[in-house]
Formats: C-alpha cells, sequence, structure tokens
C-alpha cells in the first residue's frame, strides 16, 4: 500500500515488450495464443522498468485466469494524443502525448457487479489459493506514479481489454 521509490529511466515499451514476450507466453501457456502488435515509431516512456513488467505480467495472468479453455492474449502499443474532452472524463490525465498499452484478451468477461470494483484493494473474485485482489489495485497504483492511467472494457462472455497510458518524454 506505501508508494515505492522509483528508478526513472527511458524506455522504449516495445522493447520491453518483447523482451518479456517468451516469458509471458510461458505464464500463460500453450493453450493460449499470444500475439504482439507494435506501433509505429512509438514514443519513448520515462519509468521503472521492474514496475512496468508487473503491470504487464499482472495484466497478462489475470487474462489468462479468463481463458481456462484456451483464446488468444492481444498486446498493442501505440502513440495517442488525449485531448481536452478525454481529460475531462479520466480526471488523471493531462493532454498531450501518451504511449497506449493495449491488453485484450478473448476470455469471459468482466460482470458488471464485479466492474465496480474492480481496482480496489483486496477485491478478487478468484478462490484464496489463487488471488489476493492485489494484482489491479497495483497495477492503478503504478500507473498513477508515473503520471498515467487505466481504462478498461469488458462485456460478459465476450472478453475484455484494458488500455494503459503513460506519458512520452518530450525532448
Amino acid at each position: 500500500s506505501r508508494r515505492q521509490d522509483l528508478s526513472l529511466s527511458d524506455l522504449n515499451l516495445e522493447a520491453v515488450m518483447t523482451e518479456l514476450t517468451q516469458m509471458i507466453q510461458r505464464l500463460i501457456g500453450q493453450h493460449i495464443t499470444l500475439d504482439f502488435i507494435p506501433g509505429d515509431q512509438v514514443g519513448m516512456i520515462r519509468a521503472d522498468r521492474g514496475q512496468i513488467e508487473q503491470v504487464l505480467i499482472n495484466l497478462c495472468v489475470n487474462a489468462r485466469d479468463a481463458m481456462v479453455d484456451g483464446g488468444t492474449l492481444t498486446i498493442e502499443t501505440r502513440n495517442v494524443e488525449l485531448d481536452a474532452l478525454f481529460c475531462e472524463k479520466y480526471l488523471w490525465a493531462s493532454p498531450g502525448r501518451y504511449v497506449l498499452l493495449c491488453v485484450s484478451d478473448t476470455g469471459c468477461g468482466i460482470s458488471p457487479e464485479v466492474r465496480e470494483h474492480l481496482f480496489e484493494p483486496f477485491f478478487t473474485t478468484k478462490d484464496r489459493e489463487k488471488g489476493t485482489g492485489l494484482g489491479l489495485s497495483t497495477v492503478f497504483g503504478i500507473l498513477r506514479q508515473h503520471g498515467g492511467g487505466i481504462d478498461f472494457r469488458s462485456e460478459e462472455g465476450s472478453g475484455s481489454t484494458f488500455d494503459i497510458y503513460i506519458p512520452v518524454v518530450e525532448g
């Protein structure tokens, strides 16, 4: 629950993702297809590499757990420009350039009741032995510490997409 000291450096998120691909494939298993779709000249971010890797791993493990019978996990990066209209809806956001990391699965989706509590600490839908309920609240905290944020879309039976926004390093 405590904010951690960050070891910030300029990172290419695509390079991080490329290096993590084999480990993520081992984590999710052979019954799930992993697709990585890199963007075109995605901007650099200033981030703590270990914490960004933790965000990716948490989201991928959650996606795996939602695809018990197999499916597809898609990870995509691209540049986006957040405008004032977007920032009115998402109070964490400031107008400017961000790297968008999308993590999508073809799993069971998230019910409306669960969506309301998704980022709360200790909220979990998993058995006591399989989860603490800290994964998405940790992801939320890490992204906020980096000046970014997270949004998601999900329908029961149709999978989920988590959109991670991290500010681009300018200059």
